[in-house]
């Protein structure tokens, strides 16, 4: 946990003309919301002046624990979204959990026309751009390399939440770090 201590300026309007005094402000808040805090606080800080200290969070360790497990997870999402997967055609294909879905029903929807000789036309788009046809053997090769990567960064995720649960420690939970850009 960090406190983020600074002084800002209030006006009042005085007996005779306007007071200019300057009061303390504190903001706590956890490390992962350091930056976008210290940020407001610096552009509201008189002189832009402020100070970071350390506080030790007293919350029990299990609570802790699971606050960091569900950061990794809301990470990890953040990240598909980021991350597109860049495929031999070299367009860029989302990776998301609402994309990985829709990918799936329409192989499903384009085997099962095929099964059933109802005719479909199956089409997928690159990430910003319009829908382009596709066969069920190329869009089926985009979804295993969509997979593999995937599972390889829900694998990880999972690795480091197994960790932050058996951490006996605020030091040894601190240390687990959760770094997708690591994970091949």
């Amino acid at each position: 946990m960090k406190r983020i201590v600074y002084q800002f300026a209030v006006t009042t309007d005085g007996a005779q003309e306007p007071v200019t005094y300057l009061q303390d402000k504190s903001i706590l808040c956890s490390d992962d919301m350091l930056e976008e805090n210290l940020a407001a606080a610096k552009a509201e800080a008189y002189n832009g002046e402020v100070t970071v200290e350390d506080v030790p969070d007293t919350r029990p360790l299990e609570a802790i624990k699971a606050e960091r497990i569900q950061r990794s997870k809301t990470d990890l999402a953040a990240y598909l979204e980021s991350h597109p997967i860049q495929w031999t055609d070299g367009e860029r294909y989302s990776i998301t959990a609402e994309k990985q879905q829709q990918l799936t029903g329409k192989i499903l929807s384009a085997t099962l026309a095929q099964q059933t000789s109802t005719p479909y036309t199956l089409t997928w788009n690159s990430t910003g751009q319009v829908c382009k046809e596709w066969t069920t053997e190329e869009l089926g090769k985009l979804a295993f390399a969509i997979d593999a990567r995937v599972t390889a960064l829900v694998a990880y995720q999972q690795t480091q939440e197994v960790a932050m649960r058996d951490a006996e420690s605020l030091e040894a939970l601190a240390a687990i770090e959760v770094d997708y850009d690591t994970v091949g």
